[in-house]
């Protein structure tokens, strides 16, 4: 628990430091008030490779945001952002009223494998990164450490992934039925049977992600076929020039589909 929490005096202070500027998220979390839960999990397009310094000045003084996405090299890139930008952006103007925690764990190039619930180091070589370890854990305990004696109810998970997978043939075969298990496993641990799971469509380049449309399958099952989860857009994404990663205006984009979605959602509650 100790590590927990020095990891995380670090991170927060990290971004603190690079976004202060320009994006401010509220810093004090009251006990007494009650707090909705978002989780945001993935690999790198989820931590994101958006600027900050291309964004004009925000602020979310209804949202606390703790950020520990990290690159493939397990190393913090300030100054970055990913899909929450655009999320706080449209739940702060539709909800000012409402209090929202983001919790954020994602590391580039981070397979199923790496996040299996059942985690198996010698699985997790397929694709390439066993050094991760057991993210799926980690992602729970970060959540229990971070809600812990506040008022909190989660209200959805977020995930962007799946192009380390569709790049691992042997990997990607598979990853509808480590895609439900996931899902089924993490509603059962947070304790909350049908909670929302939004993900998005990844469309890296076919010509060197041979499992790309073997996943895009999977994912579009997914969505057919388990209660409660969504496939989120993300066809006209603006991208870098590796065309792999989405620049920061797609970043932004790509936050605001999630968002718009997750909207319809919450109001339905």
């Amino acid at each position: 628990m100790k590590t927990v929490f020095s990891l995380l005096s670090f991170l927060v202070l990290t971004i603190q430091l690079s976004a202060q500027e320009i994006i401010q998220f509220s810093k004090n979390l009251d006990p007494k008030e009650p707090y909705e839960v978002i989780l945001l999990a993935g690999q790198s397009n989820m931590e994101g490779l958006g600027k900050v310094s291309d964004l004009s000045p925000m602020n979310f003084g209804n949202i606390h945001f703790f950020d520990f996405g990290l690159n493939s090299n397990m190393k913090k890139q300030s100054g970055n952002f990913g899909p929450e930008i655009g999320l706080a952006k449209t739940l702060s103007e539709n909800f000012p009223d409402r209090k929202f925690i983001f919790i954020k764990y994602a590391i580039g190039g981070s397979s199923l494998l790496d996040w299996a619930p059942k985690y198996d180091a010698e699985k997790a070589k397929i694709t390439g990164h066993p050094e991760f370890g057991n993210m799926y854990a980690r992602l729970l305990e970060l959540t229990d450490s971070l809600t812990n004696g506040l008022k909190t109810e989660p209200v959805a998970i977020l995930w962007m992934q799946g192009e380390r997978d569709a790049r691992v043939p042997e990997a990607g075969k598979d990853y509808y039925k480590n895609f439900k298990y996931l899902i089924q496993s993490l509603r059962k641990d947070l304790d909350h049977k049908s909670l929302p799971f939004l993900f998005g469509k990844v469309n890296p380049p076919l010509e060197t992600y041979l499992a790309l449309e073997t996943v895009n399958r999977a994912q579009v099952k997914t969505a057919d076929k388990i209660k409660n989860t969504f496939l989120i857009s993300t066809d006209n994404l603006d991208k870098w020039g590796d065309n792999l990663h989405y620049s920061s205006q797609g970043q932004l984009e790509l936050g605001e589909r999630f968002g718009e979605k997750l909207l319809e959602i919450l109001k339905e509650n």
